[in-house]
């Protein structure tokens, strides 16, 4: 498949994790398509884990090890340093679910004229592997998110121009990712799902909060004005997690 144009910048932020920063640089180099570039943004790591990275440095288009201001302030960096067309986050600790993902997402968005391209994800959870279907209609975005952040591509120019609102940080927490990628569809940006899984992730992490996630949504979707559709919808889904959680 002709590869020109379709330059591929793939994001890793990691801090303090030595024990999953190989396996995630390795799904990134196993990757077919051989028009991409890698970034690895270190937020100072003290235990091995730039280390690792230093390892290789030869393959890397940029990299560095230094404090930062969280995760969504390292995503930033590397959105800046990125020169590809399209932009994927790959956060340590997660991984490609094989190596033709990025040759999969190029070949079945030849022929899409869409500003973000995503996929559905692989969630593992204590050994076990759940297959997570992302929606397919983008509007389900006025209320839910429709796909994990990493199981997605950006056109690049789009990205630099909305990078993550790190002023709502105190706001949101680890809900910037959502954020942004609401804020693109308030815009008009194009989405189009592909029939793919594009990466595995541990359930373990910091947004693994199911009552404060709703809560994020909410602020999210609500833009920060009270609306009754939207904050009936968060009671009712809490309620139910609620409710499901004590039946469990």
């Amino acid at each position: 498949m002709e590869q020109v144009g379709n330059k591929i910048s793939v994001i890793t932020v990691v801090y303090n994790d030595v024990a999953h920063i190989r396996e995630t640089m390795k799904s990134y180099f196993s990757q077919t398509w051989e028009n991409k570039e890698y970034i690895v943004i270190d937020g100072g790591s003290t235990d091995g884990t730039a280390d690792i990275i230093k390892e290789y440095t030869d393959r890397l288009a940029y990299w560095c090890s230094e404090p930062d201001g969280g995760i969504y302030d390292a995503m930033n960096k590397g959105i800046s340093h990125a020169s590809g067309d399209w932009i994927n986050i790959l956060n340590s600790g997660d991984t490609f679910v094989d190596k033709r993902v990025l040759e999969h997402c190029m070949e079945l968005s030849c022929n899409v004229d869409a500003d973000v391209i995503y996929g559905n994800s692989r969630e593992i959870h204590k050994g076990k592997s759940r297959h997570i279907e992302a929606y397919a209609n983008p509007s389900i975005m006025d209320l839910v998110p429709v796909y994990r952040h990493g199981s997605s591509l950006v056109r690049a120019k789009v990205h630099k121009a909305n990078k993550f609102d790190l002023s709502k940080h105190e706001q949101l927490g680890y809900a910037l990712d959502w954020e942004q990628i609401h804020r693109l569809y308030k815009q008009g940006c194009r989405f189009c799902k592909l029939d793919l899984e594009i990466q595995s992730f541990q359930k373990e992490g910091i947004s693994d909060n199911t009552i404060r996630s709703f809560w994020y949504n909410y602020q999210i979707t609500s833009e920060g004005r009270f609306n009754l559709r939207k904050f009936i919808y968060f009671i009712r889904i809490t309620t139910t997690s609620l409710i499901k959680g004590l039946f469990s």
